[in-house]
């Protein structure tokens, strides 16, 4: 488990603020939900999943979205604000929340049939550790679909983020964890991508 140090990054403290109102923030309707939404539709030509992880779960409402799409999936979010934390444990009954970095997670290998993060990419400081993370703990034949900020040359300003990989560098990165990347599609808005990958069966 990390050092309670590797979680003192502005990043992380801006989202302990933030979990406060997070909850009732306007981007849960013009963004987050949208994006949940179409993060779940694309699971929806998937094997149903015995389990369910969300890295970078916030306060859990991708996986109360999930539980009421697969009522019988254990769920499970790992995020590294405390705050976020202890709201998704509060408001996500049944599900297993830990406070986590996406390159450091707390499960064990093969342990995971379907893994997202929404939103969350452009935030990781070590993006190739934390897919290679991702793809160790999905089981084989499992899925990983991440939706986050990859805009077009024309957009880039609009993401805001050094920290978002294009279409090409983000493939590059599934590729070299061992994932196969199915494929990608932009959602919601054209300045994001969704993109589909498999571990090796």
């Amino acid at each position: 488990m990390p050092s309670n140090a590797t979680f003192e990054t502005p990043d992380v403290r801006y989202f302990e603020q933030w979990s406060r109102t997070y909850e009732r923030s306007w981007m849960q309707r013009f963004l987050f939900n949208r994006v949940h939404l179409a993060a779940l539709d694309l699971a929806a030509s998937l094997p149903a999943p015995a389990s369910v992880l969300d890295v970078g779960c916030g306060t859990g409402r991708l996986l109360r979205a999930a539980a009421a799409r697969w009522p019988d999936a254990r769920l499970i979010g790992v995020d590294p604000a405390q705050g976020m934390v202890d709201i998704a444990v509060a408001l996500t009954p049944g599900a297993t929340i830990h406070r986590a970095l996406a390159q450091s997670l707390p499960l064990p290998d093969a342990s995971v049939d379907l893994v997202f993060s929404t939103m969350s990419f452009h935030h990781w400081r070590d993006h190739v550790g934390g897919v290679r993370e991702i793809a160790r703990v999905l089981r084989p034949g499992g899925h990983f679909i991440l939706v986050d900020f990859a805009p077009p040359r024309g957009m880039a300003w609009l993401a805001g983020h050094e920290g978002a990989p294009r279409a090409s560098a983000r493939q590059r990165v599934f590729t070299a964890a061992g994932l196969r990347v199915e494929r990608q599609r932009r959602v919601v808005y054209p300045f994001l991508l969704a993109t589909i990958a498999a571990a090796q069966a």
